[in-house]
């Protein structure tokens, strides 16, 4: 059969330069999808075939093949790959990998509506496609269910990644006004013909996300200019989403994914993940919190706040707490130090924090671990497998990043990471999910999310400065604050009212403390480690991590811990239970320039020392 000259002539059993169409797949705005034969490598491949109107304009075949030869270079696993851009007569077209499933226009066509679970797997694999995209100058422009096709496998592709932006630059009117999206998920812009960028494909994004969790497309109409007007006018369908019953998170996540200008949308890809790893604690309004002090005199998370619940502390459970008739009761009530260490030693059940005194022990001393069974543990311990991603991916830049850690296999991102990193992660993990106090008075992840980040961020600037260890310093990090977890079990409704009022006062927790029981968190978790006979360097750093200024020259760890634990407040990532940070920036510490002064590589100056760990560690993830 000779070669065809027209799109009419495309029937199956057609050759197609030098594949054989099979038959018709689907129609878009842009072009016509077969799917064809490819003999030489005995595989089916899709094709896309340029709308008649595009394919005899010369500009159009020019921007069309310009933008195909971009996207054919984007090598990653969640992205259509483009194989081919070839020309037969008036038929212009590219070939891609043809992917044996379905797209999510399947999913809202027989009303398969998202969990939480799906929306999770979604976009991960989305933000991972278009981030990668992104990082070669590519945006979309046409994000939309679908554009995304799930294989057999359940992973996610993006395809049609760029191809209509340079075309939209050369059409007419009439032709921008079919070109510049799909009306039920295009972003305002777009509709102004305003300047696009990645927080463009955002918006798109969590368009399809919400009508793929609500099953409804955020704004409807009987015409495109009702849609579009909406997309424009209307305020975000906050009554749909909850209507659906969408965890105020997830309600929070896709607002600000469709906020109407750019500038109030998420900045990045990198900004959106950080929100998707705690979605359930993210809170977002339009108008921004403001913060006293400059914004380093109270110390919140930057993501749940919530001073009902004191940022993610108090369990659901317990919500009448913040409002109870016993509070006044309870805010004057005063013990000594002998009424709390008599209730301590008289308890007729041990505290639960008692169940992590091996593991403790374990973390106290660091050693390398068998890479197998890490790699197992990934598998088997709850959180364990994202925690070791997430901080592999935060340790790359992206200038080094070929593919995200989430793509590697379990060895290669352990050896990235480090065996004993690793093995410290594991057995924390494991203690958290296994081991760890869960009292129905308290949630204490925010905590736990605060003490691990010390933990890591404490290792970190360890490496960054060649310091000296005494293989302490993650335990000490990841479990400064267990005096909390004490206090809070001897005495729960009295440390929540401690809690509440820092946090309404804007004073340090260790202040109401003593001013309540005679002794503070760090103090009481001093004794705690000394009871159970742990090493008196951990007992000793513990004890002074509240008492910076008493700190003598000879106690690094104790610096360490000090430095460490202000520049997790201060980037936001988790809630200690304490608001009070320290006015001066975290550059700014004594602590932080005694852990300077120890440095074994005396070439690095401060200023770009301060300034390489105040830029990277903006990025830290959420662990937990």
């Amino acid at each position: 059969m000779s070669q065809p000259l027209e799109l009419a002539d495309l029937v199956p059993g057609t050759h197609l330069g030098h594949y054989v169409i099979s038959d018709r797949l689907a129609q878009g705005g842009m072009g016509t999808v077969f799917r064809a034969m490819e003999p030489a490598l005995e595989r089916y491949v899709a094709i896309k075939v340029l709308r008649p109107e595009y394919a005899s304009n010369p500009d159009y075949v020019q921007y069309f093949q310009e933008e195909a030869r971009a996207v054919a270079a984007l090598r990653h696993p969640n992205i259509v790959p483009i194989f081919y851009i070839g020309q037969e007569g008036n038929v212009v077209f590219f070939s891609m990998s043809y992917i044996d499933g379905e797209t999510f226009d399947d999913w809202i066509e027989t009303k398969r509506w998202f969990t939480e679970e799906h929306a999770k797997w979604f976009l991960t694999h989305a933000i991972a496609a278009l981030h990668s995209a992104h990082k070669e100058n590519i945006v979309h422009l046409d994000i939309k269910p679908a554009n995304f096709l799930v294989d057999r496998a359940n992973n996610i592709m993006l395809t049609d990644f760029g191809l209509a932006e340079r075309i939209v630059k050369a059409a007419d009117d009439t032709s921008q006004r079919e070109a510049f999206g799909t009306p039920a998920y295009v972003s305002p812009e777009q509709i102004t013909r305003s300047k696009t960028d990645q927080r463009t494909d955002i918006y798109s994004l969590g368009a399809t996300l919400f009508h793929l969790m609500t099953g409804k497309p955020p704004f409807t109409g009987r015409s495109v200019e009702d849609i579009v007007w909406g997309h424009l006018e209307k305020p975000f369908p906050i009554e749909v989403a909850q209507e659906a019953n969408l965890h105020p998170g997830w309600i929070y996540l896709l607002k600000k994914m469709m906020e109407r200008s750019p500038d109030d949308r998420f900045a990045d890809y990198r900004e959106l993940r950080a929100a998707l790893e705690n979605v359930h604690n993210f809170r977002y309004e339009t108008e921004s919190i403001e913060v006293p002090g400059g914004g380093r005199t109270i110390s919140i998370p930057r993501t749940g706040r919530d001073t009902q619940t004191l940022h993610g502390l108090l369990a659901k459970t317990k919500s009448n707490w913040s409002v109870g008739e016993e509070k006044s009761s309870t805010t004057t009530m005063q013990l000594s130090r002998t009424q709390v260490f008599e209730a301590w030693k008289s308890r007729l059940e041990p505290l639960k924090i008692l169940n992590m005194v091996g593991t403790i022990r374990d973390l106290c001393e660091p050693r390398a671990e068998d890479p197998a069974a890490l790699a197992e543990a990934m598998e088997k311990v709850p959180g364990y497998d994202y925690a070791v991603r997430a901080l592999v991916d935060f340790m790359v830049s992206p200038q080094e990043e070929e593919e995200r850690a989430i793509h590697l296999p379990s060895v290669d991102v352990l050896e990235t990471l480090g065996l004993e990193r690793g093995r410290n992660l594991a057995l924390t993990f494991f203690s958290l999910a296994y081991e760890a106090p869960k009292p129905t008075n308290f949630d204490w992840t925010p905590l736990w999310r605060h003490q691990v980040a010390v933990g890591v961020v404490l290792d970190f600037l360890y490496d960054a400065l060649n310091l000296k260890r005494t293989g302490l310093e993650y335990a000490a990090g990841a479990f400064h604050d267990v005096g909390k977890l004490v206090l809070a079990e001897l005495f729960p409704f009295a440390y929540f009212n401690i809690m509440t009022r820092a946090l309404q006062d804007e004073l340090p927790l260790a202040q109401c403390e003593k001013e309540m029981f005679g002794i503070d968190h760090a103090e009481m978790g001093a004794l705690w480690f000394k009871q159970q006979e742990f090493p008196q360097a951990l007992v000793d750093v513990v004890a002074m991590h509240e008492k910076p200024d008493e700190i003598g020259r000879r106690s690094l760890l104790a610096h360490a811990l000090v430095s460490a634990n202000h520049l997790v407040k201060q980037i936001g990532i988790g809630y200690s239970g304490n608001p009070y940070l320290d006015e001066r920036a975290w550059e700014e510490l004594p602590s932080t320039g005694a852990i300077w002064e120890a440095r074994g590589n005396k070439e690095y100056e401060y200023e770009d020392f301060a300034r390489d760990i105040l830029e990277q560690f903006q990025s830290f993830p959420d662990l937990l």
